[in-house]
């Protein structure tokens, strides 16, 4: 971001009329530095509180972020997250998400300079979440919450401000989606019969985390009547390999592709003795479509098939990730027995880390580092 940006809007000191909100908001959209909504400003004393909660120096840069490779600086990072709304003990979640987002496996050029509608959903694990106040159940991926709201529209404000990622000049997205705007959830750890998400990934329980996956907008899967575990993932499967979605087309590639159960749901599927893993083996067996059925459409030639299909047999079922492990399955929302198909470009990988101090100690609580 522009440093004239800061000291602009340091220039109004205390905003006390709606003239000058109105006005810090004219300027900040003039100059591209916002995702279209109005902006809080990102005073110096507003600043100077975000960042009491790191033990990190303001000018330490966390990353170079493509396309514009632009430094994300500690205090840049800060400066869009009070732009957004966020409160000060939200950066060290945001900091986590700017360290894991240039992991070369998210490929985050593809990401950001594709025609595909991906937007980045940041999915937040472990005791933070109630620190937070991270909505996991109802409405997970819709309003009520400031938590998911200003920290998934702070990442966006970073990819703008620092990354460069403007549309129709390096973001490409034919048509994008909402979650461009903000795209958070919380996992419903507590009413999992399952693992959560990143003691999945090797981090201990206690371990609050940060996981960033590229999807596209949730698509919702209806099923309300189905008796069996086969049934009712079945309709999962049919949603999930869709003739014009990407994976049936790129599961030669690393990709990945994700599936929200509500706790309702999760635990009645348990109670037939599924654990996750079998959730998954179930999708990946059935989340699949013949040969023939994708030749000459969709992506049809622009990847390779996966070893295993004979590109000679019609009646091959093609899978939608080229093994079980790549359908990630997260377990959060309200009641009823809906499930969100989150489906992908076919071609990144999610990443999950801990949210830790400088050293890499895994942090307790926000309140460490103000402690």
């Amino acid at each position: 971001m522009d440093r004239a940006a800061p000291a602009r809007a340091r220039q109004f000191g205390v905003v006390d009329s709606l003239s000058n909100i109105f006005e810090v908001f004219d300027l900040y959209y003039e100059k591209g530095w916002t995702d279209g909504l109005p902006i809080y400003p990102p005073t110096e004393a507003a600043v100077n509180a975000m960042l009491r909660y790191t033990d990190r120096a303001r000018d330490e840069v966390v990353a170079i972020i493509p396309p514009k490779n632009g430094a994300a600086t500690v205090e840049k990072i800060a400066i869009n997250a009070v732009m957004a709304g966020c409160r000060p003990e939200y950066l060290p979640v945001l900091i986590t998400a700017v360290e894991i987002m240039v992991r070369p496996e998210y490929n985050l050029y593809g990401r950001q300079t594709t025609t595909h509608p991906g937007a980045h959903l940041l999915i937040i694990n472990g005791p933070i979440r109630h620190e937070l106040d991270v909505n996991c159940k109802h409405n997970v991926f819709g309003h009520g919450w400031r938590a998911n709201a200003t920290m998934g529209r702070a990442l966006r404000l970073i990819l703008i401000n620092v990354a460069g990622n403007k549309p129709g000049v390096t973001d490409m997205a034919t048509h994008g989606h909402p979650g461009k705007y903000s795209y958070c959830m919380g996992e419903d750890e507590e009413g999992s019969p399952w693992q959560p998400f990143h003691v999945e990934r090797g981090l201990a329980p206690e371990t609050s985390a940060v996981t960033l996956f590229c999807a596209e907008a949730p698509h919702n899967v209806n099923d309300q009547v189905s008796k069996t575990p086969e049934m009712y993932l079945g309709s999962a499967a049919s949603t999930m390999a869709t003739l014009g979605g990407n994976g049936l087309y790129r599961s030669a590639l690393r990709g990945e592709q994700g599936l929200v159960i509500t706790s309702e749901s999760a635990k009645w599927i348990a109670d037939f003795g599924w654990s996750k893993d079998d959730v998954r083996n179930y999708i990946y067996e059935h989340a699949r479509k013949p040969l023939r059925e994708l030749r000459d459409r969709g992506a049809w030639g622009k990847s390779p098939l996966p070893k295993f299909i004979d590109a000679n047999d019609d009646n091959a079922m093609v899978p939608i990730v080229g093994q079980a492990e790549n359908i990630l399955v997260f377990v959060a929302g309200g009641h009823q027995r809906h499930m969100n198909a989150l489906l992908t470009a076919g071609y990144s990988m999610s990443v999950t880390q801990a949210i830790t101090f400088k050293d890499g100690t895994p942090i307790r609580s926000v309140q460490d580092f103000v402690a």
